[in-house]
């Protein structure tokens, strides 16, 4: 029963993502993402776990909102 367990565990999609995945995810720099952060219009999300260089995770759900609210503003 535990290997079942641990299988449900090891798939479970990630609910994070690093500072290195938004990199390519946007394909820019970690600077350029902090910079998104310090916006006074429509900044960027805060991380949700947050330390020192790419140690660094958001919600995926927070950079999903933030992309869907990017969409609409562009397409209005």
């Amino acid at each position: 029963m535990a290997i079942n367990n641990m299988s449900k565990i090891v798939n479970r999609p990630a609910k994070y993502l690093t500072t290195n995945d938004l990199k390519a995810r946007y394909f820019c720099s970690s600077r350029t993402i902090f910079r998104w952060m310090n916006r006074v219009n429509d900044p960027f999300p805060l991380p949700s776990i947050r330390a020192k260089g790419t140690v660094n995770r958001w919600e995926i759900k927070d950079v999903e909102a933030w992309e869907y609210q990017q969409k609409i503003k562009h397409t209005a």
